[in-house]
């Protein structure tokens, strides 16, 4: 049986995927700032045991996965940011 705070955490981390997903679709400026947001929440709740897979070996592999997609998001923001600064001058 899940605690009440396991299940708002859920819900939660499912209300930040769905508007990070939106934002992502309409190509907002912001979308990659709240998806590196959403990869750090939940490797961090992850990480404090809300999230446990029935599985043990997904453990690491959702570790890689989302720490590689944080990367991933914070170099498009930084090319985003270069491009934008050449633009300008």
């Amino acid at each position: 049986m899940l605690s009440q705070g396991t299940v708002l955490l859920r819900i939660g981390f499912i209300i930040l995927s769905l508007a990070s997903f939106g934002l992502l679709m309409e190509n907002k400026s912001k979308a990659g700032i709240l998806e590196i947001i959403r990869c750090l929440v939940f490797i961090g709740i992850y990480k404090l045991g809300y999230f446990r897979s029935q599985f043990s070996f997904l453990g690491y592999a959702y570790e890689v996965l989302f720490s590689l997609c944080a990367a991933f998001w914070g170099i498009q923001i930084m090319k985003r940011i270069t491009l934008f600064k050449d633009k300008r001058h």
